[in-house]
């Protein structure tokens, strides 16, 4: 067995979202982001925040996230922002909308009408701090938040051949308040695979890696069973208490993995991925 922690920051200083959310004639809500989902669930994340809000069905809420037309710029989907900045920039316009919603006495399309109130509400979110290194000090601003893992590698190694198995991975992770469990787990799962594959196996090297069988992309001959112990410490600037977990899922793994084969047979790996012969070779150092 290995363990290894990590800690990432999440929106760093300087950082700005901006959203928008209107109100339709149906009554139903429609959300103005330009916010990319390329598989971490930021379209579900923005659904459920607002009908949570909202005390709407998610089938009321709507989605415009593909089209710059109706959305301004808020910033890409790197650096695991997407939640904390983009979630809250939206709470922040459905804050607005309610807020003229109070003073209209309604809810509703027809009442907002009446009460010569707008129909589409902006929304922001601002991280306070510079990016930029004081000269003086050699400091700069710190991220606006953080999320916390501990991860622990159970593995097999063959002295004979250097192969190491994965048998099962381990994350303790607090990532605030949780908004869709399965995506969640899978972007934890996900992550930690990525993890393995960084390090025992994916390699590039000039002119030989030149696709994902040369490169040993992971495949799922290769899975291993994944348990979690999960902790939720809602942050006090979180959309509901949330922040980000993309990154944070696949950085303690590869040193949980190493720390877990120099417990096993001693062998101590510097260099990734800890490959057959790299493992045989620090075996062989060592006796």
């Amino acid at each position: 067995m290995g363990i290894a922690a990590h800690s990432f920051g999440v929106a760093e200083p300087d950082d700005t979202a901006a959203n928008a959310v209107e109100i339709n004639p149906d009554d139903t809500v429609t959300i103005y982001a330009a916010v990319a989902d390329p598989g971490e669930g930021d379209e579900s994340m923005l659904s459920q925040l607002a009908a949570q809000v909202l005390g709407m069905p998610l089938e009321k809420i709507h989605l415009y996230t593909r089209d710059t037309e109706k959305t301004v710029a808020s910033g890409p989907s790197a650096g695991s922002r997407q939640t904390y900045m983009n979630g809250g920039a939206m709470l922040n316009a459905i804050e607005n909308m309610l807020k003229a919603m109070q003073e209209a006495g309604s809810r509703t399309y027809a009442g907002l009408k009446k009460a010569g109130k707008p129909f589409r509400y902006d929304g922001t979110k601002a991280v306070i701090g510079q990016p930029q290194l004081d000269p003086k000090t050699g400091q700069g601003g710190n991220f606006d938040s953080h999320v916390h893992n501990i991860q622990m590698a159970e593995i097999e190694v063959n002295t004979e051949t250097g192969e190491v198995i994965v048998l099962k991975m381990t994350s303790a992770i607090d990532a605030g308040t949780i908004i869709h469990p399965k995506n969640f787990e899978g972007q934890n799962e996900g992550g930690m695979d990525q993890g393995v594959g960084y390090a025992l196996r994916e390699e590039f090297v000039l002119g030989k890696t030149k696709d994902w069988i040369t490169f040993k992309f992971p495949t799922i001959d290769k899975s291993f069973e994944v348990e979690y112990v999960i902790r939720e410490t809602p942050r006090k600037r979180g959309p509901l208490g949330a922040t980000g977990i993309g990154e944070l899922t696949m950085t303690s793994t590869a040193p949980s993995i190493t720390n877990a084969i120099y417990n096993a047979c001693g062998a101590r790996i510097y260099d990734l991925p800890a490959t057959p012969d790299k493992v045989k070779a620090a075996l062989k150092a060592g006796k």
